[in-house]
């Protein structure tokens, strides 16, 4: 092997694959030994470039390494220190491209761990060519052993790795954190989240796990994300720290932030919340862990999160009380009402007003005195002394929520035993296939019963028969939650009026005609 010329201009490229606690302890060493190699050969060091936490087998963009090529190519160095050939590249076609930029060039390409690029010769060109043929061997037997580890850990149940989830351990699957209310205990629980002494363990208050299932009980009473997600900044609490794709395309130090709606929504909706190991969007059996929430209440919320109807919109236009949930009462139709803002109103200034969806020649209703209307009679029916008894639905008879539960697994069992079956040629594949939609039939009605058992009504989060209470408490509630409320108290049916001003009107700036004998309601029965 040739001597390095000595007195070259160089740049030290440092690369580390995994640093998600962003000390840079990987790339500081690199540097160091790169320098020191440096110094001895006489180099001069003009320029550092740094991929910390980047994958060179991945096939993502590597912002440094694409920098120094660029700054190599236009003659601003005469070569290139490195720990080892594996920091440049971990894939064959970027070896290729390397090698081709070193002998364009007449680079000085030198390794701690492997000496001087020498591609002047072909045993040279012939040694570098293997070398990389064997980093990308090396990295794609990890990738497989990898792959295989998490396949074994998918059947087991248990976790698969990656960052810390929101409401567990680094571990992945100890909860943060239990408490049993009867010994006391904060640890030795099992997956089932059953103590030592036998009593079911409930998450600490003001733990991860605990605001976890809090934010999914308010999604089920009709509270809002961004309402949710307010309250939580309110009382401090942040997401888990991460480090963040900075604008460069390198990640920062680790940090927490305020929640925003997407990333709870995304949070309340793993499996894992309810002790649930998924597989490609796939529910595929129990995990090994204690679970956050119960898989009811964790399904109620999913299905409240997943209601097509649920607004998610961002603009800021006002979305009104009755939008999509009073009806049209014009005879044979059976649409809702939309609410928009044409037309003129007194003062020459736009009314929002109800109209059917179907027809405009339907019923149309200004909108503010009608809503204030419903919302006087929502929270009279609430404030009744005997609003609980009324309003509140019954316990649910049937199945209870563990029997339901071992049903649902059990179902999941068989579904991978047809798989298993068919495989092991025991059935024929349409036998496979009829018996998996048989059970996934049966598994989804489990799964609905599971949900609506858990979806307990809306009113069960309003201080019902506290007329003071709900006087306090009302003006609070955001638009999401009143019309959950109002979903479930009554429908409202909007009548076509007779044309024309009523007897007695007295047009203003600000006032309008409003009958409520034009307004049905009907109001609905608990269960």
């Amino acid at each position: 092997m040739m001597d390095p010329t000595p007195g070259r201009r160089m740049v030290v490229y440092r690369r580390i694959s995994d640093d998600r606690e962003g000390r840079q302890n990987g790339v500081d060493r690199q540097d160091k030994q790169c320098r020191a190699l440096a110094a001895k050969n006489g180099d001069e060091i003009v320029a550092v470039f740094t991929d910390d936490d980047r994958s060179a087998y991945s096939g993502k963009p590597r912002p440094d390494y694409i920098k120094m090529l660029a700054f190599l190519r236009d003659g601003h160095a005469d070569g290139a220190y490195a720990l080892a050939p594996t920091r440049f590249y971990r894939r064959l076609d970027d070896g290729l491209d390397f090698f081709r930029l070193i002998a364009e060039r007449g680079l000085e390409v030198q390794t701690v761990k492997q000496g001087r690029y020498d591609l002047s010769t072909a045993d040279g060109r012939r040694d570098a060519l293997r070398a990389a043929i064997d980093s990308q061997h090396e990295s794609e037997q990890i990738s497989e052993r990898v792959r295989d580890a998490k396949a074994d850990n998918l059947a087991a149940g248990e976790y698969r790795g990656g960052p810390r989830p929101y409401g567990y351990e680094a571990d992945g699957v100890t909860p943060r954190s239990l408490l049993c209310p009867s010994c006391g205990a904060t640890e030795g629980f099992n997956a089932e989240r059953e103590c030592a002494c036998g009593t079911d363990a409930v998450n600490t208050p003001g733990s991860e796990a605990w605001h976890a299932e809090q934010a999914t009980d308010a999604v089920i009473a009709g509270d809002s994300l961004r309402s949710i997600c307010r309250h939580l900044k309110i009382q401090g609490v942040r997401t888990v720290p991460r480090r963040y794709k900075q604008e460069d395309g390198t990640r920062g130090e680790p940090e927490s932030r305020d929640w925003l709606p997407a990333e709870l929504r995304k949070m309340l909706l793993r499996p894992r919340n309810a002790g649930l190991i998924e597989h490609y969007d796939e529910i595929v059996g129990r995990a090994s862990w204690a679970p956050l929430v119960s898989e009811e209440k964790w399904r109620a919320a999913k299905a409240v999160l997943e209601n097509p109807e649920r607004r998610t919109t961002t603009g800021n236009g006002r979305v009104w009380l009755g939008s999509n949930l009073y009806r049209c009462g014009t005879p044979e139709c059976t649409d809702t009402v939309r609410c928009s803002t044409s037309g003129r109103g007194s003062g020459h200034t736009h009314v929002p007003t109800y109209r059917c969806r179907t027809s405009t020649k339907h019923v149309t209703r200004v909108a503010a005195p009608l809503d204030a209307y419903i919302e006087h009679l929502a929270m009279v029916r609430l404030s009744m002394a005997d609003a609980v008894q009324r309003l509140l639905p019954p316990a649910p008879k049937g199945e209870v929520r563990e029997d339901l539960a071992a049903t649902a697994n059990t179902l999941r069992g068989k579904l991978d035993g047809y798989t298993q079956d068919y495989d092991a040629d025991l059935i024929t594949r349409q036998q496979m296939l009829d018996g998996t939609a048989l059970t996934r039939k049966r598994l989804e009605r489990v799964e609905a019963q599971m949900a609506a058992q858990a979806q307990l009504s809306v009113l069960a989060s309003v201080p019902l028969g506290d007329a003071d209470k709900i006087d306090e408490e009302w003006p609070g509630y955001h638009l999401d939650k009143k019309r959950a409320i109002l979903d479930a108290l009554m429908t409202v049916t909007i009548l076509p009026a007779r044309r024309g001003r009523p007897a007695g009107f007295k047009p203003g700036v600000d006032k309008t005609y409003f009958n409520p004998e034009t307004i049905h309601v009907e109001w609905k029965q608990p269960g």
